[in-house]
């Protein structure tokens, strides 16, 4: 059998996608004043308030999740206000509240603080 052959051999006639819905949830983050005051305007802008955020998984009480340069913990179970009627139509997202964590600088250093505090938390 040739090179050539075992490549064919391999490919498949249709292309497959995997598709994995996002769970958007409205999050609520809170920056301390500490925090906030060593930080540029612009950067705090972006991290204090309400932000509508995709997660792959519904976001349980404290699990941690990075956002903004910074690392966040959500202090609560995700709240889903309910549809007043049965309806077909768009419903409220869910709404979490996040507390600041700790920041990071680069996605290396990122990765290991979220290691150190899942060993921590378990």
């Amino acid at each position: 059998m040739d090179f050539q052959d075992v490549v064919r051999a391999t490919q498949t006639g249709r292309s497959f996608k995997i598709k994995q819905p996002r769970f958007w949830v409205l999050c609520s983050l809170y920056l301390p004043d500490q925090i906030a005051e060593n930080l540029p305007a612009i950067d705090v802008a972006k991290v204090r308030g309400q932000y509508l955020l995709g997660f792959n998984f519904k976001p349980v009480k404290g699990e941690y999740f990075p956002y903004g340069g910074h690392i966040w913990k959500v202090s609560n179970n995700p709240i889903q206000f309910p549809a007043r009627y049965k309806t077909t139509g768009r419903k409220d997202s869910p709404f979490i509240l996040a507390q600041y964590e700790s920041t990071y600088e680069s996605e290396a250093e990122m990765f290991a603080t979220m290691l150190q505090l899942s060993v921590n938390s378990n």
